[in-house]
């Protein structure tokens, strides 16, 4: 029976010893997310050096025991708001980094925004291009799947619609084409979710995962539109930080870091840059509100500020930090697109 242990933690050294050496086949690390998202101080150089240890360990028990072990990326990073191409570039650049030390299985994450055609086209793009970019630096015999983390922010607090937020968040991984979801519990409005209501979101999850098992989401004018946005924004992010290593991709990535161009909203690492914003559209989309040092065209994010334009004018405000506020509370509150509070 596959297993995977599944950890948030700066420091995956310990955690991975442990997994391997139990007989895991597989564990969730990160050298990016984990380090940004769940340290204040370690910097992104130690990040690396532990992540390289943890990721040429997994490769040992390949080569050396014929052990496949699979490593999953922290996808989830801050749960809240992450727009599309931050995550999807996070996750390959993460692929790239474990394939350098000899990883041959990987599976880079989506977290759920919430749309259903912009969530669908993230995770498509996110499969594309991370085989795309492991051919690229030579590492095409590598394998890739796809995993789908349910909603991570704030959940409505009752059990009836936190089920509701679960079973649409298995319906909208079965619809994109992820080989993997994975499920939150009903209980998660309110602390530790006990076993019982983890297992019950888990079986929800599957009764709507076998339902829809032969089914996808079909190409739209609006999907293949959302798709090439999201794919243009997140190669710009990834050959800014293959340019910025000049060689050495785990140089461009502690140099991307410290420029801005790898940014996540919410992380609290001093190293992030923080200058990230986002909001959502009239559609309930995630666009920018601040892109912060992103290197995105400039064309992309007139799209966006048109697009953020559109729905100020529909609610008669101004877009700005309030309405960013706003979309933070709106699932709790029985909504995906956040109203203005008096």
């Amino acid at each position: 029976m596959p297993l995977e242990l599944r950890f948030a933690a700066p420091d995956v050294r310990f955690c991975a010893e442990i997994a391997l050496a139990a007989g895991y086949s597989a564990y969730s690390a990160g050298a990016i997310g984990n380090v940004l998202c769940f340290s204040k101080k370690m910097t992104p150089e130690e990040g690396l050096i532990i992540n390289q240890y943890a990721d040429r360990l997994a490769s040992y028990y390949d080569e050396e025991g014929g052990i496949p072990i699979y490593r999953e990326f922290t996808a989830y990073l801050t749960g809240t708001l992450v727009p599309p191409c931050v995550c999807n570039s996070i996750m390959i650049l993460e692929a790239l980094l474990a394939a350098a030390q000899g990883v041959r299985y990987v599976c880079p994450g989506y977290l759920q925004g919430g749309d259903l055609i912009q969530d669908t086209a993230a995770v498509r793009v996110l499969e594309k291009l991370t085989r795309e970019y492991l051919a690229r630096f030579d590492y095409a015999d590598v394998e890739v799947s796809t995993v789908f983390h349910q909603w991570l922010s704030a959940f409505p607090p009752d059990t009836a619609r936190a089920f509701a937020v679960i079973c649409w968040g298995a319906a909208t991984a079965a619809l994109s084409g992820a080989n993997m979801v994975i499920a939150k519990s009903p209980e998660e409005f309110h602390g530790v979710p006990t076993k019982e209501m983890n297992a019950a979101g888990a079986r929800a999850s599957k009764q709507i995962v076998e339902m829809l098992r032969t089914q996808r989401l079909p190409p739209t004018q609006e999907l293949d539109a959302e798709m090439e946005i999201i794919e243009i924004e997140t190669r710009a992010i990834l050959d800014k930080v293959i340019e910025l290593g000049e060689g050495d991709l785990a140089v461009g990535v502690t140099r991307g870091i410290k420029a801005g161009v790898i940014d996540i909203p919410w992380a609290p690492s001093m190293y992030n840059a923080g200058r990230v914003l986002p909001v959502r559209d009239r559609d309930g989309r995630i666009r920018f509100l601040s892109p912060g040092h992103l290197p995105i065209p400039q064309d992309v994010l007139d799209f966006h500020k048109e697009r953020i334009a559109a729905r100020g004018r529909a609610e008669g405000r101004e877009p700005g930090y309030e309405m960013l506020v706003d979309d933070v509370r709106a699932v709790p509150e029985g909504r995906l697109l956040g109203v203005p509070h008096p």
